[in-house]
């Protein structure tokens, strides 16, 4: 048997299809204050309306086509050099920046609101010009986003469907 939340609180409980009522019953009674506490976690989550490979691969030339454009913008105000852009279809990151100047981005970036997509684009282009999270990397993204805190926080609200 399986338990999952998603984002919102919704519950989705699998069993094999010959259980028996009562050990459905038991096991729900034993994952309850597992349940509860995910519930109350994901709650405060946001789902995106994509998830999966199949909206990976509908979706991943328009994410690659939007992601690109504000690379480039934004590329242009930092002054800096990318080798590629990679549009994949990740679980955990929005995004990431190699040592070899490659930039890696979740193509569920093309669901979030403008400003959190932005901000993921330059925190990996400031990561272009100092490859850790040092200060002199915050006050970097600071010079175009200065209110990255809230918009980072909010970004850790929104997750794919599972």
């Amino acid at each position: 048997m399986r338990l999952r939340v998603q984002p919102g609180g919704a519950v989705i409980l699998t069993v094999p299809y010959e259980s028996q009522k009562s050990a459905v019953q038991e096991f729900l009674f034993n994952q309850a204050g597992w349940l509860k506490r995910a519930i109350a976690r994901m709650m405060h989550y946001k789902a995106l309306p994509v998830s999966g490979r199949r909206a990976y691969l509908k979706h991943r030339e328009a994410a690659r086509e939007f992601i690109t454009e504000r690379v480039e913008f934004w590329g242009r105000e930092y002054g800096v050099q990318y080798r590629r852009i990679a549009i994949k279809n990740t679980r955990r990151t929005w995004g990431s920046c190699s040592r070899k100047g490659n930039l890696n981005f979740s193509y569920a970036l093309l669901f979030l609101p403008r400003e959190l997509a932005d901000y993921v684009v330059v925190h990996e282009l400031c990561h272009l010009k100092h490859p850790n999270h040092s200060r002199a990397f915050w006050q970097e993204v600071a010079k175009t986003i200065p209110d990255f805190g809230p918009r980072r926080r909010e970004l850790r609200r929104y997750m794919p469907k599972q």
